[in-house]
């Protein structure tokens, strides 16, 4: 406990401030009564481990809060529709802000996604977007366009905490993130952050400050991590363009969770610089990237293409100065559904160390089969090219490296960096409990089986364990680390890429699908993707009925192996979804290529694509 004025602090009274404090910035005719939600609304409590689709409840009509026109603002538009209205006048950006914070409002109170609310100054910056437009002038390609943000992301005179109570009282932000400062020189208007999980590396987002993140599909399942808040409040239309980060799997999984496309550009692609962050400042291991979650690929593509005009590298020193390159040539009439040329696909393979739930081995093998049918040629990989156990490994590895995280856990609490400052032997703030099943699975994977030569091993590749490593230093684990993942790279560039021709790889879009609270796997297939540095993208493929859940192959967990529990009794309606990937810095041919797949996979109705389990 630490003192200030009298007053006796713990990280319970701490963070329960800092909650009122941000619930005191929601405005009072948006507030919902505890009794209104499950009287009206139809809420079941508690939402966590309640069966709640707020979308079927239809939550947002029933409040009475938006009106007819912000509905029609928020539910039917996409970001492209949005951003040509708002440059053509047709919406104003103080009627569309309005509207979407309205919704954000609503969301937060419902599936606690928010970390930070500025919706005040967001309705003064949409008025002077709409003087400039009545000037006959705009702001950039994202004029008047509400963008959410993660928490990460610095705002000048906004707290960035990340749900750390040892962050708390630290004061705002003094400077903007550099992508803050891109998005706003292009017209985009920035009005929330949103929730995340403790120490940004668990899939389920839930912090001792800002609580849990629900999933609006269905609220008894988590939202994904570590962008969690983004994929809730997109999925909620709280917001038409989310802005997440991305090092292990925390764009894409919040996307996979709540039906959504979420991209994961090559890293320093987008600017990522001056953000908080829980790791050590300097210790490059891999890189995470910044991208966008929306509700279409387009959203994506004129994310990356308004803020790559901007020429980020000109204000973030540590961003690649890679203009966007138009990928055009593969389409036929600019339509997607008739690419100039067929398509070679790799496809990465089950994992005998991180079995997948039926749902995700279902979609990826469905997925193949349509995109033969339409001609394309799909080329499966093998273990031992693929190398995702072993990649996953050293990844692993890398992260372990840095402590940060868990050392600041460990003082949160304790009065260093607190309200009340001063040192003190203050209870420190707990681990939430899905740390204790990323460990859990951590400890059942053979990671010796996984570093061995042979079928499902070290397939050749030479596996360091630098926990064995005596008297080296950290910069010596890691240079070994590096060693091995640059060899895995090279693998990967000529016995892949090259060898095969390919176009684009297809992958598992995560171990398993949505889960409840506090169960998701691990992160073998999204790291991947990072490990590798390249571009990927999450594509939604309809979601499970309970006939096909009922049907489904069962899930088999081998002595070494590790996969959450598979309860498909729980996943009737679930997102389903796969991965798409090029090699490093063609995201440009990634985003097309992945809007070829989009029209294969959901073009032509759920009733003709749908996964068959």
């Amino acid at each position: 406990m630490s003192m200030q004025n009298g007053t006796t602090w713990t990280w319970q009274s701490r963070a329960a401030e800092k909650r009122r404090q941000r619930d005191s910035l929601l405005p009072e005719p948006w507030r919902l009564s505890a009794t209104a939600v499950q009287a009206s609304l139809g809420v079941q409590q508690p939402a966590e481990t309640k069966q709640n689709s707020l979308v079927d409840l239809d939550v947002v009509r029933r409040a009475g809060i938006l009106t007819a026109r912000e509905l029609h603002i928020t539910e039917d538009y996409t970001v492209a529709q949005l951003a040509e209205a708002l440059q053509a006048g047709r919406l104003r950006a103080l009627e569309v802000t309005v509207a979407y914070c309205k919704r954000a409002a609503i969301a937060q109170q419902l599936v606690s996604c928010l970390t930070e609310i500025f919706f005040t100054q967001a309705q003064a910056r949409a008025r002077e977007l709409d003087a400039l437009r009545q000037q006959g002038q705009l702001a950039g390609p994202l004029h008047g366009v509400p963008v959410s943000i993660k928490d990460s992301f610095q705002v000048r005179g906004v707290e960035a905490t990340l749900g750390f109570v040892d962050n708390l009282g630290r004061g705002p932000s003094k400077e903007n993130s550099c992508l803050v400062d891109v998005l706003l020189a292009q017209g985009a208007v920035l009005y929330c952050k949103t929730n995340i999980p403790q120490t940004l590396m668990t899939a389920d987002s839930h912090n001792n400050v800002f609580g849990r993140v629900l999933n609006p599909l269905n609220t008894s399942w988590s939202a994904g991590g570590s962008s969690g808040g983004e994929g809730a409040l997109v999925a909620f239309r709280g917001s038409p363009l989310g802005v997440g980060t991305d090092i292990a799997g925390s764009i894409r999984i919040p996307s996979l969770y709540c039906g959504l496309y979420g991209f994961k550009p090559t890293a320093n692609r987008i600017p990522y610089g001056n953000q908080v962050s829980p790791s050590l400042p300097g210790l490059h291991t891999i890189q995470a990237s910044a991208g966008p979650i929306g509700h279409d690929i387009e959203s994506l593509v004129l994310f990356m293409r308004a803020v790559l005009a901007a020429r980020p590298a000109r204000i973030d020193g540590t961003a690649l100065d890679v203009p966007w390159r138009e990928a055009g040539s593969l389409f036929t009439a600019s339509s997607a559904a008739r690419p100039s040329r067929k398509l070679r696909f790799g496809v990465v393979p089950e994992d005998p160390f991180f079995p997948l739930h039926p749902p995700i081995r279902a979609a990826v093998r469905s997925a193949v089969h349509v995109l033969q049918r339409a001609g394309h040629t799909v080329v499966p990989l093998t273990a031992a090219e693929a190398l995702v156990a072993q990649c996953y490994d050293v990844a692993v590895q890398m992260f372990a490296l840095d402590r940060t995280a868990m050392d600041t856990l460990a003082r949160s609490g304790r009065g260093g960096g607190d309200i009340g400052g001063g040192g003190g032997g203050g209870e420190p703030e707990p681990p939430v409990p899905c740390l204790a099943t990323l460990r859990r699975a951590m400890r059942e994977v053979a990671w010796d089986q996984v570093r061995s030569a042979g079928p499902g091993g070290g397939q050749g590749v030479q596996i360091p364990d630098t926990r064995k490593m005596q008297g080296a230093d950290r910069l010596d684990k890691l240079a070994v680390l590096n060693v091995t993942r640059d060899e895995i790279r090279r693998r990967w560039a000529r016995g892949v890429w090259e060898a095969k021709t390919l176009d684009a790889v297809i992958a598992p879009a995560y171990q398993n699908t949505a889960l409840e609270h506090d169960e998701g796997g691990a992160g073998a297939y999204t790291s991947l993707m990072n490990f590798l540095d390249y571009p990927a993208i999450n594509i939604p493929f309809g979601r499970a009925t309970k006939a096909d859940l009922d049907l489904a192959d069962g899930l088999v967990v081998p002595s070494g192996s590790t996969a959450p529990v598979y309860r498909p009794e729980t996943l009737e309606g679930v997102p389903l979804a796969i991965q798409l990937c090029t090699t490093t810095l063609r995201d440009e041919e990634c985003l097309a290529i992945a809007k070829v797949v989009d029209a294969c996979l959901n073009g032509h109705g759920s009733s003709t694509a749908r996964p068959r389990m």
